[in-house]
């Protein structure tokens, strides 16, 4: 081999080297890497991306939302609360949350569930120990999100109902049927009642046991006073489905609507 095709070849050594080097220089510098915690290239996200990584980015995690938040002082001398939560995430319910009330100087933590997309009517009756109309604070204090699928005929319907306000009390009564294929340990009914402008006169709240799949169950909720004949009732009936025990068994095996991620 002659002297000029040596120094030729070591010259095409060469560059391939220092271009084997910038190239791998430009790639960890201003290309996608998936693992560097950071969003570049082509990435849709931080370090996710179908192009980029393979993979889709997941929706991030929006927090829950505080709405309507109502106290009011009954005719009975105590106090009841009404407030909307609301969870515009459409893939993540809660599991287990809780929120804490604070009103004067009584602070209190209470536990809630809810589903994805959901707007849950929350209420809380008989509050003891309040003077007058205090103001109330209502905040989240903690959640579990739990990833889930939700059947669409999970659902229940609230027909028939009645309201009569009579000279010592005020009753409400309503149909409550299990639209779903799945038998419930518990189903919670919350119940609101307000006046014409929508400014909050009293809640109530019961409990439906052994709800079973397609059946209905007539309901009764009792206030020891006289609304306005003309209030208007707001019914929400609900149920835990991220607790397996709320399942009852059907042919010797546990039921379950959601599939977790």
């Amino acid at each position: 081999m002659s002297r000029f095709a040596k120094q030729l070849i070591i010259a095409l050594v060469y560059v391939l080297i220092i271009g084997g080097i910038g190239f791998l220089f430009f790639r960890s510098s201003y290309g996608p890497t998936c693992y560097d915690g950071i969003q570049n290239g082509k990435e849709e996200g931080v370090d996710c991306g179908t192009i980029a990584c393979g993979s889709a980015c997941a929706s991030p995690i929006q927090a829950l939302q505080v709405q309507s938040v109502q106290l009011v002082r009954t005719l009975a001398g105590d106090h009841d609360l009404a407030f909307q939560l609301y969870n515009p995430n459409t893939d993540y319910g809660v599991s287990a949350g809780t929120y804490e009330l604070a009103v004067e100087n009584q602070r209190s933590i209470h536990d809630f569930y809810m589903l994805p997309g959901q707007t849950k009517y929350i209420v809380l009756t008989s509050i003891l120990g309040l003077t007058g109309n205090p103001s109330v604070e209502v905040s989240i204090k903690s959640v579990q999100w739990e990833k889930v699928s939700i059947d669409p005929n999970v659902r229940f319907t609230i027909s028939n109902e009645h309201y009569n306000a009579g000279e010592s009390q005020t009753i409400f009564e309503a149909m409550v049927t299990n639209d779903s294929d799945y038998d419930f340990e518990s189903v919670d009914i919350q119940v609101s009642a307000a006046d014409l402008s929508g400014r909050l006169l009293a809640t109530n709240v019961t409990n439906v046991r052994t709800f079973l799949s397609k059946t209905s169950r007539y309901v009764k909720l009792t206030w020891p006073f006289v609304l306005p004949a003309d209030a208007r009732v707001s019914v929400q009936a609900a149920t835990n489905v991220f607790d397996n025990d709320n399942f009852l068994k059907r042919n010797g095996t546990q039921e379950r609507f959601q599939q977790y991620y």
